[in-house]
């Protein structure tokens, strides 16, 4: 049997886990789909829209099974990838996009760090407080960072946002601090909207005793963790009410005239 031209591989983005941070287009591709790819918990935060539908993990497969298993269900119907933390940030999901090409389609969810600055109430980006904004993992840096360091990119970074912490948390910000200095603002997030969501403050010098033994990273369980850690002084800095008033000056007025 071929498989219907109409059935689609959807990439689902489902941020920190909870349905809430679906898009309208999310649910509708969720709900069309007769296998859906999720790993844990998201079998559990999104039950009301799987139930009778076929649930994997997809790392319980090899690339070549899960494509084979794919290609297979798309001769039922739809098939979905729920996508975890961020699409557009260190998503193993990319080679399943390529390897299915016309036939895959991404859907844009809130990704976590949108979640993340969402509960913080803040914005990543602040004139004469912040102007560029550096995504990034110790685990990455140090696996492929071909010689740059965290330490280099603290030392131009105004706002950082780190994922996949593998090491301890005391170590990471000591390699922060000849960039950024010992009391910059830090906050880390945790399970964003799930039970047991936990938000931590504090600063370069104190975050590790603010976290104290919480595995929050997985680091000693195994388990994959979406906790993700953010530095800079747009943390705690204040926006300028002036600054809005320039900008009715430079742009709504103009256009009013």
């Amino acid at each position: 049997m071929e498989a219907d031209s109409s059935n689609k591989v959807y990439f689902i983005g489902a941020g920190p886990g909870d349905p809430r941070y679906l898009t309208l287009e999310g649910v509708q591709s969720l709900v069309s789909c007769h296998l859906v790819y999720a790993l844990s918990p998201y079998p559990e935060t999104f039950s009301s829209y799987l139930e009778g539908k076929k649930i994997k993990d997809p790392f319980e497969s090899v690339f070549s099974e899960i494509c084979l298993e794919v290609e297979t269900a798309l001769e039922k119907g739809s098939v979905g990838f729920l996508v975890p933390g961020d699409l557009t940030v260190f998503s193993p999901f990319l080679p399943l996009v390529e390897q299915f090409g016309e036939r895959s389609q991404v859907v844009a969810g809130v990704g976590i760090l949108n979640a993340a600055a969402a509960l913080l109430k803040r914005t990543l980006d602040m004139p004469d407080v912040s102007h560029s904004v550096v995504l990034t993992s110790p685990k990455h840096i140090d696996k492929h960072g071909d010689g740059v360091t965290l330490a280099d990119l603290s030392s131009s970074a105004g706002t950082m946002v780190l994922y996949m912490i593998n090491k301890p948390l005391a170590d990471l910000m000591e390699d922060l601090k000849p960039g950024f200095g010992p009391e910059t603002p830090v906050s880390i997030v945790y399970r964003i909207g799930l039970d047991g969501e936990r938000v931590y403050r504090g600063t370069l010098s104190t975050i590790a005793q603010v976290v104290g033994e919480d595995d929050i990273f997985g680091q000693q369980s195994g388990k994959p963790s979406m906790a993700i850690a953010l530095i800079g002084e747009i943390l705690e800095a204040h926006a300028d009410p002036s600054f809005w008033n320039r900008r009715k000056e430079k742009f709504w007025d103009k256009l009013s005239r």
